[in-house]
């Protein structure tokens, strides 16, 4: 009788080691976890108040597999409005998109450049719009948007100039030949990154469009 008592003791005994193998696994895996997003939030924090680097330090890093990321960087060059596009992406109960322009980077690369959200009702205008001319300077950080789409993100609606997710190769290749023309008689490099605009990144007192604040959370 005592012998069959032990037997039946055996599977919740195995059962107890095996829960207790997995939380140790979650704990650990907790605990690496949380140790990533603090390198993380450290690293870009550095980024925001280091001094920004150029487009051509960018592609560089992209050549030797280096996370760029979030990184600060200066833009000196043009903007091309005429071809504008649309991201749709609301900003709380705000429908409404983010504004991406071409930008020729001095440097020889076509940079697109997320410059904020204006409300949906609000695409296509220009008064009250920030829409500066000629050549200036930007300052923003490096966004790497590969991994944006979801299984939901319908196709782009190329009447409207309107994507639902970040698609930059796509959104590159619509892009007129001729938009950029060339820079020291080469025609521009098109940036594997996007740079998402500065609050105050570019010139002009408008408030739209609105950039994303770069508080690292």
């Amino acid at each position: 009788m005592p012998q069959t008592k032990r037997r039946s003791n055996v599977p919740v005994i195995v059962a107890t080691v095996i829960s207790f193998i997995i939380l140790i696994g979650l704990g650990t895996w907790q605990v690496y976890r949380l140790q990533w997003k603090q390198q993380l939030i450290e690293a870009r924090e550095a980024s925001l108040t280091a001094d920004p680097v150029t487009m051509a330090d960018i592609e560089a890093g992209i050549e030797h597999g280096l996370d760029v990321d979030f990184l600060k960087v200066r833009l000196n060059g043009e903007y091309r409005h005429e071809a504008t596009r649309y991201v749709y992406r609301p900003r709380g109960k705000r429908a409404g998109f983010q504004v991406i322009t071409p930008f020729i980077d001095k440097s020889g690369f076509l940079v697109l450049v997320d410059r904020g959200f204006i409300d949906e009702d609000r695409r296509g205008e220009t008064t009250g719009m920030r829409q500066p001319e000629g050549v200036i300077t930007i300052t923003g950080v490096t966004r790497v948007r590969a991994g944006d789409r979801n299984p939901f993100s319908p196709d782009a609606d190329l009447a409207r100039n309107v994507w639902y997710w970040y698609d930059l190769p796509g959104i590159a290749a619509t892009l007129p030949d001729n938009l950029a023309g060339t820079v020291n008689g080469q025609p521009p490099i098109t940036s594997t990154v996007f740079v998402q605009l500065a609050p105050g990144g570019e010139p002009g007192e408008e408030k739209s469009p609105e950039p994303e604040d770069l508080k690292v959370e």
